[in-house]
């Protein structure tokens, strides 16, 4: 996943258009008060409602089922109604804290469902923190793998803590892969190269995420490794057996109760064909074993579009096609130079009858997740 702020012209022109929506300060003299919503301490431990779950299933149109599996970048609109499953910070979107809340708290009031609230919180480069003082100087992965068991989960905690303050509730982290070398090692976004290492450290951080009531998505699954490229720049192949995906996935496994979902990597594994794994279904499928939710990496990133040989709306469809739960793009929904994530997916679903019963089984799993956090409570 990402690990930088976007750099491309057009993306920094929506970030100079975003931060001018919802934007200021919280007073509590007349100001938009920080409403949140709070999710459950130690989420994952809480037994699903399943009648509540079905309630709001049941109430739900094909396009409302189809917008909660979009995690998009926050929409243009300051007064139009929050349809997505999941708002994504990234890059300085946290930079005003003040401002963050704001925009969740206006979400918050127009959405019929609550969204998740998700961001990439590993630390080091990847701090979208860092303007808070407290969590400034994080450390990186590779440093928190020398640090006890205890004072990495403390660590996760401090950053779960922080996140709920604002109203995030979903950290698209901690990272899996197991990297001695090459780009998840250069950038010290790896805990090492020893699975147990890798293991220890990265449930650590995750139970201290969920003692504060954030939820941890794992990636890059089935993993990284030692590759060299960055799959958000370049088609990323891992000429690995099926032997040697499946020891990159068993950290993945061995942590499976303290994660919410994995998010899978925009690399092309051989040993499962000639395609990323976002849009490889037997990749897919064997993270809905642990009642994960499938999470994509970008979407939005022109390259995938060249692997399929098609267009960046085939991305999309061949995403949620393949078993993804949460399709995540780096564009806001309702930007009128981007694609209709919503409308296409109900579209495909309406004409279906496949893809209709996939939607329903994935916005099934969203809800219960929802449900597991106190996100439906009081629907």
């Amino acid at each position: 996943m990402w690990h930088a702020a976007p750099a491309s012209l057009v993306t920094l022109l929506l970030f100079l258009l975003l931060s001018q929506v919802d934007a200021g300060p919280i007073t509590a003299d007349g100001g938009t008060p920080f409403v949140s919503k709070p999710t459950a301490r130690r989420p994952l431990g809480r037994k699903v409602d399943e009648a509540r779950v079905q309630r709001v299933f049941d109430s739900l149109s094909t396009r409302e089922k189809a917008a909660q599996l979009v995690l998009a970048y926050p929409q243009i609109g300051k007064s139009t109604p929050v349809e997505v499953g999941g708002v994504l910070f990234v890059g300085a979107s946290l930079k005003n804290v003040a401002a963050a809340k704001q925009r969740i708290s206006s979400s918050l009031a127009r959405a019929k469902v609550p969204p998740f609230f998700a961001v990439d919180m590993e630390g080091g480069p990847t701090n979208r923190l860092k303007s808070l003082k407290a969590l400034r100087e994080m450390p990186t992965a590779r440093e928190l793998a020398t640090l006890d068991d205890a004072e990495v989960m403390a660590w996760g905690k401090k950053v779960g803590e922080a996140m709920r303050a604002i109203g995030l509730n979903l950290n698209l982290a901690p990272v899996f892969d197991m990297a001695e070398s090459g780009h998840m090692a250069d950038n010290r976004r790896s805990f090492g190269g020893d699975p147990e290492v890798v293991v220890a450290k990265a449930t650590a951080y995750s139970r201290g995420l969920l003692e504060a009531g954030v939820v941890p998505i794992g990636k890059h699954y089935p993993g990284y490794g030692s590759l060299s490229g960055d799959s958000d720049h370049a088609l990323v192949t891992a000429e690995w057996k099926e032997a040697e995906v499946k020891k990159h996935i068993a950290p993945f496994e061995r942590a499976h109760e303290v994660l919410g979902g994995v998010m899978l990597a925009n690399v092309i594994y051989s040993a499962y064909g000639p395609r990323p794994a976002i849009v490889t279904s037997a990749l897919v499928e064997k993270t809905h074993a642990h009642e994960w939710l499938a999470v994509t990496d970008d979407i939005s990133i022109k390259l995938l579009a060249d692997a399929i040989g098609g267009t960046s709306e085939q991305v999309l469809e061949e995403s949620f096609l393949a078993g993804n739960d949460l399709l995540l793009t780096t564009a806001p929904p309702d930007w009128d130079k981007g694609l209709d994530y919503i409308g296409v997916l109900t579209r495909l679903a309406e004409r279906d009858p496949v893809a209709m019963e996939k939607l329903d089984a994935a916005c099934h799993r969203v809800l219960r997740l929802k449900d597991r956090m106190k996100l439906l409570d009081g629907l």
